[in-house]
Formats: C-alpha cells, structure tokens, sequence
C-alpha cells in the first residue's frame, strides 16, 4: 500500500535511479527469516531475533507490518534489559546498497529504539533508497512509508528526550518535504520552532514551508481527481466527500465488495472502516471494530486493536452525552440520572483498560501515559495517578496539562506544598499564561496559596493567593468563581490583620 506520491529525489538531492540490481524481491525467504524471528522471540532471544528481522527485510524491505514487529521486538528487548548496540555490531555492514545501510541503521536503531538520532538514521537511508526507486516499474519499493513511520519516532522520541535537539528537528523536516508529507514537515517545523521562539529565520520560513505545504495538498487532490476522471472509483471519492449521508450505504457496499475480493489488502480494510465508522451508527461501527479485532488476531499489529479501541471509545461518549441532555431535559428523573452515572462508569472503566493496555504496549509513549493518568484520576485512583502523570511532564504537548492534574491530585491527598511546588513549575513553565491551561494552572495555585494560608493563618500564603485571584480576575473577570474568591481571600486577610 502506498501512502505517498512518488519520490523524486533521494535524502541528499540527487536524482532517482533505477532500483539497485542487488535486491529483487523475494517474498518466500523473507517469510522464512520472519517464522524464525517470531519463534526466537517468543524464545526471549531477542538479540537473535532482530538479526532475523533485519534478515527478513532484506528480501521484504518494504514490508511495514515486518518493520512494525521488529519494533515490537526491540520494545520486549529493551523491557527485558536489552543494551544498546555495540561498536562490533555498529561496524558490521550489511551490504554496499543504500537499502543495506537503511537496514543496518534499523538493526542499531532497534537495540535503542527510543534514541531520535538512531531513528533519524534510519529515516535518512529510507529517504535515500526510496529515492533510488524506478516507480514507474511494478516491483519498485516504497520505501518512503517506511521514513514516514520512523520519522515520527524520530520527532516523538526527540520531544521526549531530557536536551531535544532543535537540529534534529529540522533534519526530520527535510526528510518529510524529502518525501511530500509536509503536513509533517510543518509539525517538525513548529517544535524547533517552540524550543527557539526568538529565531527569525525559522517563522519566516515557516510561512513558506505552510504555503508549500498548501500548494502540495492542492495539486496531489486535482491530480488524484484527474486520474481517476469518469471512473467508479472517482465517484466513490466524490461520495467520501459529500457529508449528507445519502451515499453512506452506497460507499459502506462498494467498499465491502473490495475488501471480500482481496481481504488482506491493509489499505481496503482501512476504506471499508472509514466508511463504516463516518455513518456515526452503533451498527456500523460494531462491524468496524470486529473487522479490526480479526485483523489483529491475524496480524499481531497493534494499531488495528487501538483503532477498534477509538471506535468503542467514541461510542462510549457518544452514550454518555446523549444521557446527559436527558438529565439536562428532566433534572428530576432519577431514572435518567441513574443511566448517565452508569453510561460514565461504563467509559471510564473501559477506557482505564484500554488505556493501560496502550501504555504496556507502547511504554515510551509519555502521551499516552498522561491519557491512562487522567483516566486514573477521575477514577479516584491517585497514587497511580500521580505516577503516571509525572512521567507524562516530560511530553512537550502534554506537559502543562500534567502539571495541572498532578496539582489536583496532590491538594486531594492534602500534599499542599507537593501541589504548590508542582503548579508552579508548571505555571513557570507554561508559555500562554492567560489561555486556557494557564488559567486552570494560576486558579489552582490560588486555591492552594488559599488552603494554606486559612490552615496556618498565614497571611504570605494568602497574598499569593490574592495575586493570583487578581490577575485571573483582570484577565477574565467571568472565569469561575473568581470574584468571590478574590473576596473571600481579602477578607481573609483583613481577619489576619484584625486579629494580630
């Protein structure tokens, strides 16, 4: 399945080539290095069992479901105490093809999957070798799917590791416009961007890579519609793309006939999904998820488990919030109310194990961490709440949001001085102090400074309290309760002063 156009050039500018004579595809020994490799794993050799992935690959290269479980493996490595590569395996080439060196770079990267510089290595000779592809020909490798999915890895990993490297960054843009995701691109842009907000000449070329970006996604739509002009296949698109719902039958039967004919096609079974799932139907969506649950029983891949996870999710919500305009309807109805609380029960108890089965699956994954520690603490369950989410600070994008829950959790335990020192760092930390999460952030600073000062009858507290009720209140003199907060804390303190 190919996800990108044709890639014109490799990672270092130079023009494509016919794909090197060295590696013809080669599906029946491939299958034989993976067997290998499931059964040695499943041994707990992992070492072994990389060296046979790689092995695999080298007649499969293109084959993402095979690079997707050699991750699987270096994760169960790593868990079990697995080191990273040393400099015998580091020097150990593969071959002289620049697919070998892709390969090479995946088999260290794999023995320190979390390390952004490896995987970028990887990114790059995947870039490279798909830039050495004849496309035109039926055999060609698409290798660029492979860069796509380790260049996000490479971005996550580098956000996630203690000193980002704003360089790196950049390097993973140039591979993304390298192979036309510039949607990814743009994203790469933006986090070097976040750890530099004074360098110029990166929002000035933002604006150009956004403009390039927009251009790209123009020209590959009318393109797409130009080459499938006057077929079955253009009116489906067209169907996709209308939102009334008249062609939703339509689209699910059309898609569902491809996918009977070929069922192993990932790319068909991902249609008839999205098909499946745009009607917002119970129905419909049951049939998704099972399709997805047998994928998985056939593949082992975990993404088609988490799919069939964000569909039962949605339904979830979808129960609770048509409860909830009942109870809204009929506030009295203890009928309604009792079906809302129990349609909530029933979403976070499923979504606290769906959440930590993410989480055993993919323990690098810090925004993950801080979806199962949010779960953890609407279900009163602290202690491990607190775990997860100071793990889930380290994560640039979920880092304020974690800072404000590891807050509540600890005024919940009563750990007043844990909750201020950690709501400030996160206040500290926070670049927009008057959006959203800066306001959750100051409000709950102010509570605590509050609590605090009212246990000990200490006016310090209480002035930081006032500071920030008065900031809040300047900034948005409706948010909350702020107004009589603000009283309350005044008077407080008068009480203070009258009494000393």
């Amino acid at each position: 399945m190919a996800l990108f156009g044709k890639s014109k050039t490799s990672g270092d500018g130079g023009k494509a080539k016919a794909k090197a004579d060295g590696y013809k595809r080669d599906p029946k020994k491939g299958r034989k290095f993976f067997e290998h490799a499931e059964t040695v794993a499943d041994a707990k050799n992992y070492d072994y069992a990389v060296e046979l992935y790689v092995n695999g690959l080298r007649h499969m290269p293109d084959a993402m479901d095979k690079h997707e479980a050699l991750l699987e493996v270096a994760k169960r490595r790593k868990v079990s105490g697995g080191k990273p590569a040393g400099m015998k395996d580091k020097l150990k080439k593969l071959g002289d093809e620049t697919i070998d060196k892709m390969l090479h770079a995946e088999k260290i990267w794999a023995m320190d999957f979390t390390n952004p510089s490896l995987a970028y290595d990887v990114m790059k000779n995947a870039v490279a070798a798909d830039g050495e592809q004849d496309h035109e020909s039926d055999d060609s490798y698409n290798l660029a799917e492979i860069a796509y999915w380790i260049g996000e890895m490479a971005a996550d990993f580098n956000a996630a590791a203690k000193k980002p490297d704003k360089k790196l960054y950049l390097h993973v843009r140039d591979r993304f416009g390298d192979i036309g995701a510039w949607d990814k691109a743009v994203d790469c842009h933006r986090r070097a961007i976040a750890m530099d907000p004074g360098d110029q000449n990166l929002i000035a070329e933002l604006k150009d890579l956004e403009a390039q970006k927009y251009t790209m996604d123009r020209k590959e739509a009318k393109t797409s519609l130009e080459n499938v002009k006057g077929s079955e296949e253009q009116e489906l698109i067209q169907a996709e793309l209308d939102t009334s719902g008249t062609q939703d039958e339509r689209l699910i039967a059309a898609r569902r006939a491809e996918y009977e004919e070929d069922p192993e096609d990932v790319d068909k079974l991902t249609k008839l999904v999205d098909a499946l799932t745009r009607t917002g139907q119970n129905e419909h969506e049951d049939e998704a998820i099972e399709l997805l649950k047998a994928a998985y029983e056939t593949t082992t891949q975990y993404r088609y488990k988490s799919r069939a996870g964000d569909i039962k999710m949605k339904q979830l919500q979808r129960s609770v919030r048509d409860y909830k305009q009942f109870v809204d309807a009929a506030p009295d109805s203890e009928e309604y109310r009792e079906k809302y609380d129990a349609a909530v029960k029933e979403r976070l108890d499923f979504e606290l194990g769906e959440y930590q089965d993410r989480v055993k699956n993919y323990p690098t994954d810090l925004r993950l961490k801080y979806e199962f520690g949010r779960r953890l603490f609407q279900a009163n369950m602290l202690d491990e709440a607190i775990g997860m989410l100071q793990q889930a600070t380290k994560e640039p994008k979920s880092r304020s949001a974690s800072h404000v829950l590891l807050g509540r959790a600890f005024m919940q335990k009563d750990w007043l001085d844990e909750a201020i020192a950690t709501l400030q760092e996160g206040f500290n930390n926070h670049e927009v102090k008057d959006d959203n999460v800066g306001k959750e952030l100051r409000y709950d600073l102010m509570l605590a400074h509050k609590k605090v000062g009212a246990d000990k009858s200490d006016d310090e507290h209480l002035e930081k309290a006032q500071q920030h009720a008065s900031a809040l209140l300047q900034a948005d003199i409706n948010y909350k309760d702020i107004r009589d907060q603000l009283e309350a804390i005044r008077n407080a303190r008068k009480s203070l002063e009258g009494g000393g």
